[in-house]
């Protein structure tokens, strides 16, 4: 055996020899290298279950419930962080789920509030039939109607017939040098306290 190579069974490692007619090629396992590699394949094995667990659900043709006790929605949504400075959009996206679909079926009539680091900056409304969608462009309205630009909050309540909506925020940026990017996220809702502008 070479001087400081690693055996098994008085084989050298990674070498051929012949055994019982097969060429058996000697392979020596670090113990660590086996404990993480046992540690990954725990974890995917229990991602891959907590998934097969969760499309169970979904074939079995139960509808989505995206907040709320009552149908799908919220009257209230809050976006606490937000930029619609230079290089930014910002966009909020509105639905109103048809009563087929778990919402109530009720036309919605949504305020959008804006807030900065002084205050409400000022408001927007909009009004949604059921089944519809809209985007907000947060930028446009601020820069038009306030002259504002930079951080911002958002809260989107539907104030009238107790309709649910849904609303999450769509963000875009470019840097200088090409970078660009976007990022996608869920608002927060408090279905216990409804909004009332």
């Amino acid at each position: 055996m070479p001087s400081g190579g690693v055996s098994a069974g008085g084989f050298p490692a990674g070498r051929f020899h012949e055994e019982g007619g097969l060429e058996v090629k000697v392979v020596v396992v670090e113990p660590r290298k086996v404990i993480l590699a046992g540690a990954l394949a725990c974890l995917l094995l229990a991602g891959s279950s907590l998934g097969v667990f969760y499309l169970a659900g979904m074939v079995r043709g139960e509808w989505a419930q995206a907040y709320g006790s009552e149908g799908v929605g919220s009257r209230t949504w809050y976006f606490p962080e937000g930029y619609t400075g230079p290089g930014f959009e910002e966009y909020i996206l509105i639905f109103n789920p048809p009563a087929d679909m778990g919402g109530t079926g009720k036309v919605a009539f949504v305020t959008m509030e804006f807030y900065g680091p002084n205050g409400k900056i000022g408001f927007h409304t909009a009004q949604l039939e059921p089944g519809q969608r809209v985007s907000i462009n947060v930028k446009d309205i601020l820069k038009s109607r306030y002259n504002y630009e930079g951080d911002v909050s958002v809260v989107v309540g539907s104030w009238d017939n107790e309709a649910t909506i849904i609303c999450e925020r769509a963000m875009y940026f470019s840097y200088p040098g090409g970078i660009t990017g976007g990022s996608q996220s869920l608002g927060y809702t408090e279905a216990e306290a409804p909004f009332v502008p």
